[in-house]
């Protein structure tokens, strides 16, 4: 299931424009409210009620949901929630409800305006953003140079299109069998289904019967089912292909079993930051048109570590904050490549594209103070490039041509221009003032013009 958590941040402005804002927000507020029905007592009644019924009958952990619903009902008692009458504050509220005893980021409350209530409703203009409208949440298929393929998955689509979307990832895994290593990236990718976890999980192994990768526990029926790979999988597999997954905080769910899985089978090499700690399984219950409930309703128990991410997260193998994770993946993948080299390809082509990988150190919020003294114009022959910098991103652009291309920090003075295999460095005097910018892969050399 997804997890969308969402943060609002309020900048100070001068007075007019303040009141200006507060004007214009109370229009369309007031315009917005039009089309919203109040919350009334009575259907608040029905929703405290059927989350009670709701919570206490499917949440994996019987103690805990008593405490949940006892949580909600002496609010609901004391008056907490009469007073919210905008749908969306009250699901809001209740969803912080929900989740406030351990933290479980599977119960959630979710409110349907009227526009999507009519948006779904309607057939002519339906879309179903897990299905084709996102290539099921293939994102993007391609190689990258050094012959390292990439994946991106943007969710694990519903277990309803499994038949549609095998032939999908067939293709991909295809159009990928020759790479000399591979980057699967589920940053940012909130979950889905664990059958198409298990669906994908299955290319990466030869074995001829299933590998069981884990059970879920559903506390209604207290039933446990499972889920393996499948040994039958159309198309090319990838066993000895050198893998890579990438997450952040935003991998939850299905994303965070995926990465999960594969670390505790020693099957991938885990990048980037620990992800968002979803393990358990839910279900959704509609409690009206607008009013929906989820409810962690499965309990993850991983068949290697007997036990889930639950709150912990897949911590991985080697930690990079979520803009980092691409480059430091794509640089261990060519360093793999290149000790590992099956095709006589001279170790300097590895060398340069690896001299061209960008860790990035956060320079888009660098003080604008410590690019300043590389600003300004620089001259030599018919050359002229100038540096500028805008919002804390420093760009070069020759005047005859027009174009910026953007300046990434490499190492001290050193930047990669564009995604050009191209880089340029900033020559000091003694002094520590500019005063030359050079080519490193190329014979260029400028003087910087002085100020007069």
């Amino acid at each position: 299931m997804n997890i969308n958590p969402i943060k609002k941040t309020i900048k100070s402005l001068p007075l007019l424009f303040t009141t200006l804002a507060i004007l214009l927000t109370s229009i369309k507020v007031s315009a917005q409210q039009d089309n919203i029905k109040p919350v009334h007592a009575e259907e608040l009644n029905t929703i405290v009620d059927s989350i009670s019924t709701i919570v206490k009958r499917y949440y994996i952990e019987p103690a805990i949901a008593k405490q949940i619903v006892n949580r909600i009902h002496v609010k609901n008692k004391n008056g907490h929630y009469s007073g919210i009458t905008n749908p969306q504050v009250l699901s809001d509220s209740l969803s912080e409800d929900l989740r406030a005893i351990n933290g479980d980021l599977h119960m959630d409350m979710i409110y349907r305006s009227p526009r999507e209530i009519s948006t779904n409703d309607s057939p002519s203009i339906q879309v179903n953003k897990t299905g084709i409208w996102t290539n099921y949440g293939l994102n993007e298929i391609k190689v990258l140079d050094g012959n390292i393929g990439y994946l991106k998955v943007k969710h694990f689509t519903r277990h309803q299109y499994l038949d549609s979307i095998k032939p999908i990832i067939t293709t991909a895994i295809e159009s990928l069998k020759h790479a000399d290593a591979l980057i699967v990236d589920v940053r940012d990718n909130g979950g889905g289904f664990e059958e198409m976890v298990a669906y994908y999980i299955s290319y990466f192994f030869d074995s001829k019967t299933p590998i069981h990768l884990s059970d879920y526990r559903c506390t209604l029926h207290n039933h446990t089912y499972g889920v393996s790979t499948d040994p039958n999988v159309l198309g090319t597999k990838l066993p000895d292909t050198k893998l890579y997954v990438l997450v952040n905080a935003n991998t939850g769910s299905a994303a965070e079993s995926f990465a999960y899985m594969l670390k505790h089978l020693d099957r991938a090499t885990i990048i980037g930051e620990t992800t968002a700690g979803a393990g358990n399984g839910a279900s959704i219950h509609k409690i009206n048109d607008r009013f929906t409930v989820q409810v962690s309703s499965e309990e993850t128990i991983n068949a290697i570590t007997k036990t889930s991410f639950e709150k912990t997260g897949v911590i991985p193998h080697i930690s990079a904050t979520s803009v980092q994770a691409f480059s430091v993946g794509y640089k261990l993948a060519l360093e793999y490549a290149k000790e590992n080299n099956k095709r006589n390809i001279h170790p300097s082509n590895y060398d340069h594209l690896i001299d061209f990988i960008a860790i990035p150190k956060n320079n888009r919020s660098i003080d604008q103070k410590v690019y300043s003294k590389y600003l300004g114009s620089y001259k030599g022959g018919n050359i002229h490039i100038t540096i500028t910098l805008e919002n804390n991103i420093l760009y070069g652009q020759m005047r005859a041509k027009g174009g910026k291309m953007e300046l990434t920090l490499l190492e001290n003075h050193t930047f990669k221009v564009g995604d050009i295999k191209e880089r340029i460095q900033f020559v000091l005097d003694k002094n520590g003032d500019v005063v030359q910018l050079i080519g490193i892969d190329s014979p260029m050399e400028l003087t910087k013009v002085l100020n007069k």
